[in-house]
């Protein structure tokens, strides 16, 4: 007897399971948002839970300062550790297999690879729809964290948003920059095919650091238009002492930098704007299913050993039609673990 179409369809499911971490690698192989957190080990599995969390630490100990010898020491309890908290986007769809197909591509007169076929397809598309999401301008209540919305144009100090559960407005940072749950805005125009350009955006990068000279505390991640990486291309000779992030360009994205800022051209980022991120501050966290081995940061980007699976369903046989459907999905979204680190220029010249 021939093989039966239910073995058949369970065997494309188990070929997209084993070939699902290929498919989480593409989209970050696709965004430079994505690769430079993965290359950096800025992901995280988590198992369980309906929420991500992410700690981070507001002000400073106020016991602490310089007094006489003989002067009494507080002992006031602190409570600057607090509880960001994030919401799960879901990006799912469904791989339709149909019985005909299935006949057609079975034996040495298939027409192709259908299992590869599907697999390339979802490969083509998860891409696509995790990195727009993640930078619209008006996210919706089924979306990812919006960079473009959690680096308002609004001035340091006066943002009112909630973030992560915590309201800006509670933190603004003005007496203490270290109590920011603030980001970093300017409008100060810069062309950067300049050195006066460049020294403008050099300035706003040492602000997102607070002049903090740890590379750490750097943004390292600047995101802008076309037109504006334009701009950067006729500076670089000016440029020219500085040097380029050789692994994202290995990795196809060619790329300037600044201090210890990499800029990339996104086509999501807004006219003239430039988006600066740290990405010590920031996690991709992704929830785990029932498969999932590894809870931990992890390093997505060459190092083969760590799996990262998109979850993957049985097979299911409609009752009306010659086809299975297979669901995909992943649960992820963009988390921050500090918000004065990063920052948002909206008069950026374009060429």
């Amino acid at each position: 007897m021939a093989v039966g179409y239910d073995r058949v369809a369970r065997d494309v499911a188990f070929t997209l399971e084993t070939k699902s971490p290929a498919i989480f690698e593409n989209i970050f192989l696709n965004n430079a948002c994505l690769l430079l957190m993965g290359s950096k080990g800025r992901v995280k599995i988590v198992k369980g839970g309906n929420r991500f969390d992410e700690r981070t630490h507001l002000g400073q100990n106020s016991n602490v300062d310089l007094r006489d010898k003989y002067a009494e020491i507080p002992t006031t309890m602190q409570n600057n550790f607090q509880t960001a908290y994030y919401g799960q986007a879901v990006v799912d769809g469904s791989t339709v297999v149909n019985l005909v197909e299935l006949d057609q591509n079975a034996g040495p007169e298939k027409l192709d690879d259908l299992a590869q076929k599907l697999v390339d397809e979802l490969m083509d598309t998860f891409p696509n729809k995790v990195a727009d999401a993640i930078m619209q301008t008006t996210s919706g209540a089924a979306d990812p964290t919006s960079l473009i919305e959690e680096l308002p144009a609004t001035v340091f100090g006066s943002q009112t948003q909630t973030t992560g559960g915590i309201a800006r407005s509670d933190y603004p940072g003005i007496a203490d920059p270290t109590a920011a749950w603030q980001t970093n805005y300017s409008n100060s125009a810069a062309s950067l095919d300049g050195a006066a350009g460049i020294a403008t955006v050099t300035k706003f990068i040492w602000e997102c650091s607070k002049g903090g000279s740890a590379l750490n505390q750097q943004p390292d991640l600047g995101l802008v238009t076309s037109g504006v990486f334009a701009k950067i291309s006729g500076a670089a000779d000016v440029l020219r002492r500085y040097t380029s992030n050789e692994k994202m360009a290995d990795f196809g994205f060619t790329n300037f930098k600044i201090l210890n800022t990499t800029l990339f051209a996104d086509r999501n980022v807004p006219a003239k704007n430039g988006l600066f991120l740290n990405t010590n501050y920031m996690h991709m966290q992704v929830l785990g299913g029932p498969k999932t081995k590894t809870t931990r940061d992890i390093k997505v980007i060459g190092e083969g050993s760590t799996k990262v699976p998109i979850q993957i369903s049985e097979p299911i046989r409609a009752y009306n039609k010659l086809e299975y459907s297979i669901l995909a999905y992943l649960v992820f979204n963009i988390t921050m673990g500090g918000l004065r680190q990063h920052g948002r220029m909206d008069n950026l010249t374009e060429a």
